[in-house]
């Protein structure tokens, strides 16, 4: 038997898909689909085939349980529609799909983005109002209208957010004809960064063209690919893209070292500094080693001042300068990809600071949406649920039609 698990959007969906998959009635899906929302959390576990577990905890299985039924109250009907199922609840409805074994335990599951039935952009942001910290909404649709405006001006902390910048910036070289998509780039020791990513563990010297990273810098936020490229298209180059508030432009194995690796002496020089004092602090960090284990942090370290600062305003424009790039689409986000004509993505994310940014156009004549919402904490970690919750809402809102 063969097992699989997809992480499609954080907290929300989970998929386990088995080699071996038997039919079975509707009737007994739709009752399985009632119970997990009705039964007591320690007889929810009961419904599941002992492999699902294995790779989705118990634990984790109640908690999205709970996040849907605290959204969306009590369950009140399980209907059938041509893909799987509606879940019909007090305040809205989520899709589901759920696939069962032999003994008709559920090795599959699946719940969609859902709609709330009596939602709108004030409640939402009433909600965002509420939050601890600094938070930025924007939505603008086809670069013109601006349909929301929440301090989307404020220049935030965006985490890997800012790899959009370089995107940008590699397209324009390709356009000018300055370099290609194929052209080779080869791993080196001084560019190899820290997770998020898997070239960091590469060899040196293995050649990769400039497709290949930026695909991987934007789908899985490799910070090994983006100080490649960073380093490949220049500093310089990128920073012509950029605001003050976010010069120099770092690397990523940069902010790591300011943050976690120099003194605190030196930190605050690097902190206090102007532009030229801290390009010359940066070649000095080629010097400073730096362990895995000193990025382990479960607080926020100095977001406000050494990371990459961006307005939600500036994020939706860059994205939709973006729209053609096929990077974007690997990874749609917060969104079912197959419900839209354009899903882009790119968000960020470290303790004290949440990102999202996405492009989203239903059908191919319909208006382009570009979302972004920014939450910073510098005092505590950002309710991540809570600001995941309220973007699909957002979103849920323009799919709609109802922003």
């Amino acid at each position: 038997m063969i097992k699989k698990i997809i992480f499609l959007t954080p907290l929300i969906l989970i998929i386990i898909l088995s080699g071996i998959v038997l039919a079975a009635d509707r009737d007994i899906k739709e009752k399985l689909l009632v119970d997990l929302f009705n039964l007591e959390d320690n007889l929810v576990t009961d419904l599941f085939d002992s492999s699902f577990l294995e790779q989705v905890p118990a634990g984790k299985v109640i908690e999205i349980l709970d996040m849907y039924k605290s959204t969306l109250g009590s369950l009140k009907e399980v209907t059938t529609t041509e893909g799987g199922y509606t879940l019909v609840f007090e305040k809205g409805n989520a899709p589901a799909t759920i696939v069962l074994n032999k003994d008709n335990q559920i090795t599959g599951l699946q719940f969609g983005m859902w709609t709330l039935t009596e939602d709108s952009a004030d409640r939402i942001l009433a909600q965002f109002e509420e939050m601890a910290g600094a938070v930025s909404v924007c939505v603008i649709k086809d670069n013109q209208e601006i349909l929301l405006d929440y301090n989307a001006d404020q220049p935030l902390a965006v985490g890997s957010a800012f790899k959009l910048y370089i995107l940008q910036a590699v397209y324009d070289q390709v356009r000018a004809g300055n370099i290609s998509w194929d052209s080779l780039l080869l791993i080196n020791q001084e560019n190899k960064s820290f997770p998020s990513g898997i070239l960091q563990d590469w060899p040196v010297q293995t050649p990769l063209t400039v497709k290949t990273l930026t695909n991987l810098m934007i789908s899985i936020s490799d910070n090994t690919a983006t100080d490649h490229l960073l380093d490949y298209i220049g500093r310089e180059k990128i920073e012509e893209y950029v605001p003050a508030v976010t010069k120099p432009f770092l690397k990523t194995v940069e902010a790591f070292k300011i943050k976690y690796s120099l003194e605190p002496e030196r930190q605050g020089k690097y902190i206090r500094g102007d532009l030229a004092e801290k390009k010359d602090m940066l070649n000095e960090l080629k010097d400073y080693e730096l362990d895995i284990n000193q990025l382990v942090h479960d607080s926020p370290t100095l977001i406000e001042e050494v990371e990459w600062f961006f307005t939600t305003k500036e994020l939706c424009k860059v994205i939709y300068a973006l729209r053609a790039a096929e990077e974007l689409r690997i990874n749609p986000g917060l969104v079912e990809a197959a419900k839209w004509h354009i899903a882009g993505y790119k968000g960020g994310s470290e303790p004290g600071v949440l990102q999202y940014t996405h492009l989203l156009q239903k059908g191919q004549d319909d208006p382009v949406y570009a979302i972004a919402v920014t939450v910073n904490n510098p005092a505590d970690l950002v309710d991540s649920a809570l600001v995941t919750e309220l973007t699909i809402r957002l979103i849920s809102l323009i799919e709609q039609g109802k922003l």
